[in-house]
């Protein structure tokens, strides 16, 4: 009896009778405009933690490619010294040294844009969840942005360090 109750409860609360009944009998509180939508965020949220993935990796890169160019190991940066060479020509070298660094980032950056389109295109059908779940993804990449911004933000102050 409890457990009954709970259940119907948490379905008016939610979803209201309407969703209750559709969970009855036909399996599922959502109707199917929402369940769309529903399922389309759902395979966003999974674009999303692969997204994280990438950003670490870049990560990785930006770091790698940070400790070279401190080390000086190149034959790029050995023939030209540093006092010659303004802070644009030094991302220029990095990238150089690098070149996996910024197709990485262009794709990465480019993924990024697609996704936040693709939240843009779901439709919220009026409902508090979806738009929740749409604000909240939409902020996470607004964050992956920033972050990739300072992380390329941090490969021009290290270029203008040297």
């Amino acid at each position: 009896l409890h457990q009954r109750n709970a259940l119907t409860s948490y379905y008016r609360r939610n979803r209201g009778m309407p969703g209750l009944l559709r969970l009855v009998w036909v399996g599922d509180c959502l109707p199917p405009h929402l369940r769309q939508s529903m399922d389309d965020l759902d395979k966003v949220e999974d674009r999303m933690c692969k997204s994280e993935d990438q950003l670490e990796q870049i990560e990785i890169l930006v770091e790698r490619a940070r400790l070279e160019s401190v080390d000086g190991s190149s034959s790029a940066t050995s023939q030209t010294p540093a006092a010659d060479i303004n802070s644009d020509e030094l991302k220029a070298q990095l990238f150089q040294q690098n070149p996996e660094l910024r197709t990485r980032i262009g794709i990465f950056s480019n993924k990024l844009d697609t996704l936040a389109a693709i939240i843009d295109s779901i439709k919220s059908h009026s409902d508090e969840e979806v738009k929740r779940r749409k604000k909240q993804y939409s902020n996470r990449i607004v964050e992956l942005m920033d972050e990739l911004d300072r992380m390329i933000a941090s490969l021009n102050l290290s270029a203008q360090d040297r």
